[in-house]
């Protein structure tokens, strides 16, 4: 089965799209929600012969489907179409499909018309379909196993710096007409040279170009500023043996950094590619270093001017306002920026405004959208951020800056990047940086080192911010980061030595890989040194060395302490993070005849005050899966307490009313096509000669009020559904409780700015793209 989690709702859609066109031998329109009364797509949109509904609900579950589409039914009824069709994200059982059928079985010839994911999958295997494939990148993409391979030295030769965060990339990349273009060109002629100012998109174009030519068979090779020579030594002559060489910044960042010989070796290489069919050869380099190059050296200059190496210029020019609304629309999604955030970019259609900025480019979109940056400004504020940073774009550092730093100031930002790409607590910093310079060689002592070098770097390199009376620093700007994260790479003597000089947790995922620290977590716990490590407090400590305990089937004595203070104290601690176990998986392990005795934990948990500890602070998921924890090792022993069944409703009833009184109601208006609901409310009439319409907002606002309590009792209902029915009945469930109607009616308010709200235009040469603009975001 391809692999569907990494399409987004947009691209879904285009893709049911493609796949009901073939289907039903049918050209269908796509509009976004809340056009034409919800409808996704239709053959026609005066009599919708056909209808077809695209349901994402790749990462959902069938009850939040099934909410939507009762949600449906009414607006069915109304369209009356002759043929309505589903497509649907998500694989359906048999029950599932017979329950949908019947809520639309008047409009459908069969429950064919409820087209799933197996049945979308099992369409596009077949071969007469592999445009379709083709067409949709992220199909032949994450079906290839390239991705998978990127380590695989038999396929991508020195490729791991390119390739160490492609998977992410290429989420939210968007394949131009540049890369078209590209990618034609490459196939064609065989080179390829790309240049233009930074950030523009080389470096991704040429990855989703190289990643093509992988699932074709070729080995790719690839340097950053490397050997050219030795690149082109290592090719081979062989005519059948398929190769992609990228040189990435082939001309390197600063043009007075290179070596005399580098424009002689380049042109030697890209004449020999150009002598082999089954030789590719991309090229990226800055425009200002490449006119450099060429005004430097006459031959480099001559193999241009002549067009034996097409140069292709990435201008953000070309790049179309569509293209440019599909990059900030996909960065804006897979990085879940919340949606009051979002709502800033939607309120007058601000979005137009971004994608028309002058100053536009992926990379300062990339910047905007990442959370440690637009957490610092108020969710109302986000578009003027984006503006600000549209209009003042941050430079890129130059290597020359950095060579001014004294020792001491480099061990400084590399020990601030072992803790952080955003903000640390100064005194935490301080302590790990003071133990980094005890282990360096002629450092002045005698002198206040800390502060001599804050005083330096401060507002140049760095930013020292007041966080209600707490210092915090992180550097100026994330491009900083980038070359910091270069040092940890490839300078594996200071890694070394901030690996030596690590004091707190933080440090240990930024100086080792995910590989290596298995090891390094299980020794810290053997020999007991993890004592002489910070945490955040107590309770993240003690989750941790509990979980690593279990995870490596640890038994020391020495340890019960933590893991009972754990239990009581920390069970509830807020830490998700992917490499330690969950909370119930530490309980799991704790409660198994592994560790059960070893560690006494039934003296744990036959103590009314320890389970009441555990229970306590949880949420309703969690608490309802502690229980069953604990419930089913009492049942096994047959020992339950008669305590424990009314700690565990007490608790329970606590967590139900906690959960309804901190419903976010405007997590559920999405769930609702808005439009229609205003539609029912809203009276025409005419008045003085003019026809005019009046929204009753109150009974909009009432109506969604009713819906949500609903969708609340039942989410309340199926989450308490895995626990014992003696429970269940024994439980307080309220069902007739009141929710804080404020964000429904600023939802209710929004939709109507946003329907009533004029377009904004600023380049008239866009005009034909602003309707689909407006069907990306007014969803």
């Amino acid at each position: 089965m391809y692999n569907y989690h990494n399409l987004n709702d947009i691209e879904f859609e285009e893709l049911c799209k493609d796949v009901m066109q073939r289907k039903l031998s049918a050209n269908l329109r796509l509009f976004s929600k809340g056009r034409d009364g919800g409808i996704d797509l239709t053959d026609n949109t005066h009599n919708y012969n056909i209808v077809v509904q695209v349901k994402h609900y790749i990462r959902s579950s069938y009850a939040n489907l099934r909410i939507a589409l009762k949600n449906e039914v009414e607006k069915v009824n109304k369209w009356r179409p002759k043929q309505y069709y589903i497509c649907c994200g998500m694989e359906l059982t048999a029950a599932n499909v017979k329950e949908i059928y019947g809520m639309f079985s008047e409009f459908m010839i069969t429950d064919h018309n409820i087209v799933t994911l197996n049945e979308i999958d099992e369409f596009l295997q077949n071969t007469e379909n592999a445009d379709i494939v083709r067409k949709h990148y992220k199909l032949w993409l994450y079906s290839s196993n390239i991705l998978g391979e990127i380590y695989n030295q038999n396929v991508f030769i020195d490729c791991e710096t390119l390739l160490s965060d492609v998977n992410e990339e290429c989420k939210s990349f968007v394949p131009t007409h540049i890369y078209e273009v590209c990618m034609e060109h490459l196939i064609n002629y065989g080179t390829l040279m790309l240049t233009g100012g930074p950030g523009v998109g080389k470096t991704i174009t040429s990855k989703m170009i190289v990643l093509y030519f992988a699932t074709q068979g070729y080995r790719i090779r690839y340097t950053t500023n490397g050997d050219i020579a030795n690149i082109k030594n290592s090719l081979s002559h062989d005519k059948e043996q398929k190769e992609v060489v990228l040189l990435d910044d082939c001309l390197g960042q600063h043009y007075f950094k290179m070596k005399q010989t580098q424009e002689d070796e380049l042109l030697s290489l890209i004449k020999f590619t150009k002598l082999f069919t089954n030789k590719k050869l991309i090229l990226n380099s800055r425009i200002t270093i490449f006119n450099e190059a060429k005004e430097r050296s006459y031959e480099f200059n001559n193999f241009f001017e002549q067009k034996k190496l097409v140069n292709y210029i990435i201008n953000m020019d070309e790049i179309t306002s569509l293209e440019k609304a599909k990059i900030l629309y996909n960065h804006l999604k897979l990085k879940n920026v919340p949606a009051d955030y979002y709502s800033s970019i939607l309120e007058n259609k601000n979005y137009l405004k971004v994608v028309q900025h002058k100053n536009y480019t992926p990379r300062i979109i990339e910047y905007v959208t990442f959370k440690h940056n637009y957490s610092r400004v108020l969710p109302e504020s986000f578009f003027d951020f984006i503006v600000h940073n549209l209009t003042n774009p941050h430079d890129i550092w130059k290597n020359e800056f950095e060579q001014r730093l004294q020792s001491i100031d480099r061990a400084f930002l590399t020990t601030l990047y072992s803790l952080t790409d955003t903000y640390i607590r100064h005194d935490i910093l301080k302590k790990c940086f003071l133990k980094r310079v005890s282990a360096m060689n002629n450092i002045d002592s005698t002198v206040d080192q800390w502060n001599l070098v804050l005083a330096r770097l401060n507002q140049s390199i760095i930013s020292i911010v007041d966080l209600k009376g707490k210092q915090l620093i992180g550097v100026i700007n994330p491009s900083v980061n980038d070359y910091l994260k270069l040092v940890f790479t490839n300078n594996l003597l200071e890694l070394n030595a901030i690996r030596d000089s690590i004091c707190n947790a933080l440090q240990f995922e930024r100086c080792y890989s995910k590989e290596e620290l298995p090891n390094i977590y299980y020794q810290l716990i053997i020999d007991e040194t993890i004592h002489k490590i910070d945490f955040a407090d107590i309770h993240q400590k003690n989750y941790f060395i509990t979980s690593k305990i279990f995870e490596h089937h640890i038994k020391n004595t020495n340890y019960t302490p933590i893991i009972f203070d754990y239990l009581s104290n920390s069970y509830y601690y807020n830490y998700s993070h992917g490499n330690w176990l969950t909370h119930f998986e530490v309980l799991s392990a704790s409660l198994s005849d592994e560790f059960y005795q070893f560690y006494s934990i039934d003296q744990f948990i036959h103590s009314k005050e320890n389970i009441s500890n555990l229970l306590d602070a949880l949420d309703l998921d969690e608490l309802v899966i502690t229980i069953n924890l604990l419930k089913d090792v009492f049942k096994a022993q047959e020992t339950c307490p008669l305590w424990f069944e009314q700690i565990c409703i007490e608790k329970l009833d606590e967590s139900i009313m906690n959960y309804i009184e901190g419903t976010n109601t405007s997590d559920y208006c999405g769930n609702y096509d808005m439009g229609e609901l205003i539609r029912e409310h809203t009276k025409s009439y005419w008045y003085k000669g003019d026809f005019d319409e009046e929204v009753d907002k109150s009974s909009v606002v009432s109506d969604l009020e009713k819906k949500i309590i609903s969708d609340i009792e039942e989410e309340v209902q199926e989450k308490l559904s895995s626990l014992e029915e003696r429970f269940q009945q024994l439980l307080h469930t309220p069902t007739d409780f009141y929710i804080d109607i404020t964000d429904i009616e600023n939802a209710v308010d929004s939709y109507l700015r946003d329907s009533y709200q004029e377009s904004y235009h600023s380049n008239s040469s866009d005009q034909s793209f602003i309707a689909e603009i407006e069907a990306i975001f007014e969803r």
